[in-house]
């Protein structure tokens, strides 16, 4: 499980209020990517990704997806040890990446009902 939070520092505070700590206490802090080409200081952010490992168990992300939904919680992914399967929650839906197009099409043919009216299926 991978959640994040960002500010305009490298080290924080956050600079957008969050539940993240609170919602994902064991998260370690994975990756720190920072956005820096605007020349004016003012608008450089620091993106913080926190990760933590877990067993999956029917159920164990309720409280999670219910925070995504609430959009307590934004930029939230899950995904296998690997980073070859990725569920990325949203208000509203999910985008998710299969390592294969085989994968991809069984899904998408299994969960027909959850797919977009869209043409496109987006």
């Amino acid at each position: 499980m991978v959640t994040m939070d960002w500010s305009e520092t490298p080290a924080g505070p956050e600079g957008y209020p969050t539940p993240r700590q609170t919602l994902h206490p064991y998260g370690i802090r994975w990756w720190t990517e920072s956005e820096q080409d605007d020349a004016d200081p003012e608008f450089h952010t620091h993106t913080r990704l926190y990760a933590d490992r877990r067993r999956w168990n029917r159920g164990c992300l309720d409280w999670l997806l219910r925070a995504v939904a609430d959009e307590a919680l934004v930029e939230v992914f899950v995904a296998d040890t690997e980073l070859r399967r990725i569920h990325h929650p949203y208000d509203g839906g999910a985008d998710v990446i299969l390592a294969t197009p085989a994968e991809r099409d069984h899904v998408r043919d299994r969960y027909t009902d959850w797919l977009s009216s869209h043409p496109a299926g987006l």
